[in-house]
């Protein structure tokens, strides 16, 4: 394989991640443990198991794409320029959709927790000029990732320019390339710095005051973008962690099931995000493994889906806000309005997407790319997604508005 060959499996495993997020934000409207933007007065202990299996490897996956489209154009274009780009590609869309979608989605839950339980348009009034005025997580919401994006990005950029680009990655094939030979060990360490983690959590978060949850879920998935750097250099980690089988994907979903214990006691704390953090990997090599073995040549609908990813995540989010506030006001079983959501979500935010593509502005204040003519079709072609479409989101989904 070149660096210029393209690998049409990373479409079908951008699209699945994609499509993921819209049942987990589906799902977590009920969880019983998730205090959600818009909640549901109805909780559902089977839709709390779906969110919390999804949270489990879904943002791994994502993030770890992230890092290995990262590497590659970093790779092309040098540290600077693919920065640069990098800032168009994700801080238009950011400014954008602040402005746009943000303000929105607070009137929707100013209104559903107000107006929606009978509390009357004063409140509602209040509710809104409230959040509006006040820079706090709704003013991020499900933009975090965004945020995180450029965050990595600028770190990664730094790092190979300070030790310039072949050195940088030849370092970072050598490290990823010795864990693979001495894995034993490399477990060991993250099972140690795991340990510790475990014990200085309650510290942190009192000296970190309110704000320390959220700023730790927008960057706990740094070391999964790290992983997909290193993906992209060693050719033996890929094949590593690609290698997914049944028995594989069976024991990811049995540690995903032990990670959702929420305890904070430190060692057991320390086991269950051992027990996430390999559930994580297995089922994302499964997904990798499936991907490469049935997607690995052209296919024309999930090339649409995965370069629709960013808006569908973008716009998927304040179309569910609409449905929970709605449904909170018909007593309907969980299930069942969960299962309208889905298609529902998915369909709105497609047909969006359809329009936003339509034209040149939009298409660029929305994905942040100029979308190429097609001459001979005489329509605007849909910006290609590389490596912005791959990054969805949700940091610390556990939290009240994480995502």
């Amino acid at each position: 394989m070149t660096r210029d060959t393209r690998e049409h499996h990373w479409d079908f495993a951008r699209a699945f991640y994609l499509l993921l997020g819209i049942p987990f934000h589906a799902a977590v409207v009920y969880s019983t443990h998730h205090d959600w933007s818009v909640a549901s007065p109805e909780r559902s202990p089977v839709l709390t198991m779906v969110a919390d299996m999804i949270h489990t490897f879904r943002m791994p996956g994502f993030f770890l794409i992230a890092g290995y489209f990262s590497m590659m154009i970093l790779a092309r274009k040098g540290p600077g320029p693919w920065f640069l780009t990098r800032l168009t590609r994700l801080g238009v869309p950011l400014i954008t959709a602040t402005l746009v979608i943000l303000p929105f989605q607070m009137l929707v839950q100013s209104w559903a927790e107000t107006v929606g339980r009978g509390l009357g348009y004063p409140n509602f009034y209040g509710a809104a000029i409230d959040r509006l005025t006040h820079f706090d997580e709704p003013w991020i919401s499900h933009l975090w990732f965004l945020y995180s994006l450029i965050a990595f990005s600028a770190g990664l950029a730094i790092v190979a320019a300070i030790l310039k680009l072949e050195r940088f990655e030849r370092w970072t094939k050598a490290i990823a390339d010795a864990a693979l030979r001495y894995w034993w060990l490399a477990l060991a360490v993250i099972a140690a710095a795991v340990i510790v983690w475990a014990y200085m959590v309650p510290t942190v978060y009192r000296l970190g005051g309110d704000k320390t949850g959220a700023l730790l879920g927008y960057i706990q998935y740094f070391p999964f973008y790290l992983v997909g750097v290193a993906a992209f250099l060693s050719a033996d980690l890929r094949e590593s962690h690609a290698r997914g089988e049944g028995l594989a994907l069976a024991i990811g979903i049995a540690l995903a099931a032990v990670s959702m214990n929420l305890t904070q006691n430190p060692p057991v704390h320390a086991m269950t995000m051992m027990a996430g953090l390999v559930a994580a990997w297995l089922i994302t090599g499964f997904v990798q493994a499936f991907a490469r073995k049935h997607f690995g040549h052209p296919r024309g609908m999930v090339r649409k889906v995965a370069d629709a990813s960013f808006s569908i995540y973008l716009f998927h989010h304040p179309i569910i806000f609409v449905m929970a506030a709605f449904f909170a006001g018909i007593d309907w079983p969980p299930v069942a309005e969960f299962a309208i959501m889905v298609p529902v979500a998915a369909c709105l935010s497609y047909g969006i997407h359809i329009i936003i593509v339509s034209n040149r502005v939009t298409a660029f204040l929305f994905n942040g790319v100029w979308p190429k003519r097609r001459r001979s079709a005489g329509v605007i072609a849909a910006p290609l997604a590389g490596d912005i479409a791959t990054l969805d989101a949700g940091p610390n989904e556990r939290h009240q508005n994480a995502v």
